[in-house]
C-alpha cells in the first residue's frame, strides 16, 4: 500500500458508449495529414505506402509527436491519422469496414473485438506476434485481444482500476485506511463509519444505464469477489444467476438499498461524470479510478488522498488494441506501423495520455513515478468483461436489471435470472 498528498444484433445500431473509466472523451474528428475520410484513394506504391490509422480523440495533441517519430524510423512512409471521439466510433468503424473502406489500421477498445471479428471484419495476428513476450503485456489485456482462439488485436493500452480513498475523511473519522488485503465486506465496515447521510458518503459506485462501462467497472469486480461471473468457463451459457451471482448482486445494490453508504442519486450516477467530483470535494471517501482518476487528483494538491488495491484485489481491466480490417488497403504496412507503436520505447514514450499495456514501456517519466508504478503492479489482479458478440446487449440488459433492483422493483434472485435468460437467448444468435 501507498499513499500521497496532493456491444449484438448486428445492424449498424450498436451501443457504443462503452469506455474503460480513463478513456477520454475528445473533440470532433480531426485528421491529421488530410480532411478526407480513411482510404477514400487507390492503394499507395509497395515501396512508398501511405498507411491510415484511426485513433480517439484524446489522442489529437500527441498525434503530430507519432508521426514525427515513425517518420523518422520509416522516412518512406506517409501515416495519416484520424482522430475521433468514443461516442458513434464503432458504429462508424463498423459502416466502413461494410463499405470496404475501412483504415489500415483501426484502433478499438477490447469490448468492441466480439463485434467486428465475430463477424469477420478483421485479421488475425497470430503469425505476427511469434517475437514478443505474452508476458510483458498485461495478461488481462492480451487475452482479451483473442476471440475463438484466434489474436485479432495488438494490445497498446492496459488500465488498471485500483481504490482511491479520501484521508482526509479517513481522518477525521478515525477510521484506518484500507490495508493490501482488504476484502470486500471491510469494504462495507469501512464505508458505514465513514457514512453521514446527507452531507458524505463511505463509496462511489455507478448504476447509470447511460455510461455501461463505469457500471462494470462498480459491479464486475464485487461479482467476482463472490466468486460469481457473467458465463460458465467457455461463455457457451450464462451463469450470472448462480449462488454466487445472485449474492454478488445483493451485495453491491444493498450499498445503495439497506446499508445507504452511496450518495443519493446513485442509480443514475457515473463515476467520471458524478463519482469523481464528490470524491475531489471531499463527500465521498472512497471509488474505484485508474490513470484518469490519478491525474485528477494530482490537479488538486489540496486534497490528502491515497491508493489501494481493489476489495479482494479484483479490478475491471480496460484496454484498447491494434486491429487490421478486412478491407484495409496497406494490411503489411500496417501492421508494421502497429508493432513499431508497441515496440517498449515507442510505447512509452509516446503512450503519454493512455497507460502502455507493457511493463517495460514504464521505465520512463511519467509512467517510473510511485503512482504510476503502483497502477501498474495492479495489472496483475485485473480482469477483462466477457468477450462475446452480442456482449453490448446483454450489458445493457443486466445494467436494466440491477436497476429494478436498485429501486426495489426485482430481488437480486428474480434480476439475475432474467438477466441469464436474456443472455442464453443472445448467445444462440451469435
Amino acid at each position: 500500500m501507498r499513499s500521497r498528498k496532493w456491444f449484438n444484433r448486428l445492424g449498424i445500431t450498436i451501443l457504443t458508449g462503452m469506455m474503460l473509466v480513463a478513456s477520454g472523451c475528445g473533440s470532433s474528428p480531426v485528421n491529421q495529414t488530410d480532411p478526407g475520410t480513411a482510404n477514400t484513394s487507390s492503394p499507395s506504391s509497395k515501396d512508398n505506402p501511405t498507411v491510415t490509422v484511426w485513433m480517439g480523440s484524446w489522442w489529437q495533441d500527441q498525434v503530430p509527436k507519432i508521426v514525427e517519430a515513425y517518420k523518422k524510423d520509416h522516412p518512406n512512409v506517409n501515416l495519416k491519422i484520424e482522430t475521433m471521439p468514443i461516442n458513434g466510433y464503432l458504429d462508424k468503424a463498423i459502416s466502413t469496414e461494410l463499405g470496404g473502406n475501412s483504415p489500415d489500421v483501426l484502433a478499438i477498445d477490447t469490448l468492441f473485438l466480439a463485434a467486428m471479428a465475430g463477424k469477420e471484419m478483421l485479421e488475425p495476428w497470430d503469425d505476427y506476434v511469434k517475437d514478443l513476450d505474452p508476458h510483458d503485456f498485461t495478461k488481462a489485456i492480451w487475452d482479451a485481444s483473442f476471440m475463438n482462439g484466434k489474436m485479432y488485436g495488438l494490445p497498446y493500452r492496459g488500465e488498471s482500476n485500483v481504490f482511491f480513498y479520501n484521508k482526509t475523511l479517513f481522518d477525521e473519522a478515525g477510521v484506518p485506511y484500507p490495508k493490501e488485503d482488504w476484502t470486500q465486506e471491510d469494504m462495507l465496515e469501512i464505508a458505514k463509519k465513514l457514512t453521514i447521510p446527507g452531507k458524505q458518503y463511505g463509496v462511489g459506485i455507478a448504476a447509470a444505464t447511460s455510461d455501461p462501462a463505469n457500471v462494470m467497472t462498480s459491479f464486475a469486480p464485487v461479482l467476482w469477489s463472490f466468486n460469481g461471473d457473467f458465463f460458465n468457463k467457455d461463455n457457451t451459457e450464462a451463469a450470472i444467476n448462480n449462488p454466487e451471482g445472485v449474492k454478488a448482486i445483493q451485495f453491491w445494490t444493498e450499498l445503495y438499498t439497506k446499508y445507504k453508504v452511496v450518495p443519493e442519486g446513485s442509480t443514475n450516477f457515473a463515476l467520471t461524470k458524478d463519482v469523481q467530483p464528490l470524491f475531489v470535494s471531499n463527500k465521498v471517501a472512497m471509488m474505484p479510478g485508474s490513470t484518469s482518476m490519478l491525474k485528477l487528483v494530482q490537479q488538486h494538491p489540496e486534497m490528502n488522498w491515497g491508493m489501494q488495491y481493489a476489495p479482494d484485489k479484483f479490478g475491471r481491466a480496460g484496454g484498447w488494441i491494434w486491429t487490421i480490417p478486412k478491407s484495409a488497403k496497406n494490411k503489411e504496412a500496417g501492421r508494421e506501423f502497429a508493432l513499431w507503436f508497441v515496440q517498449p520505447e515507442n510505447l512509452g514514450a509516446l503512450s503519454s495520455v493512455t497507460f502502455p499495456v507493457r511493463k517495460s514501456a514504464t521505465n520512463m517519466a511519467p509512467w517510473d513515478s510511485q503512482d504510476m508504478q503502483f497502477l501498474q503492479s495492479a495489472s496483475q489482479y485485473q480482469r477483462s468483461l466477457p468477450i462475446v458478440q452480442n456482449w453490448s446487449e446483454m450489458q445493457a440488459g443486466i445494467i436494466n436489471e440491477l436497476q429494478k433492483v436498485l429501486t426495489g422493483g426485482k430481488s437480486p434472485q428474480d434480476a439475475a435470472d432474467t438477466m441469464a435468460k436474456q443472455m442464453n437467448e443472445l448467445l444462440k444468435k451469435q
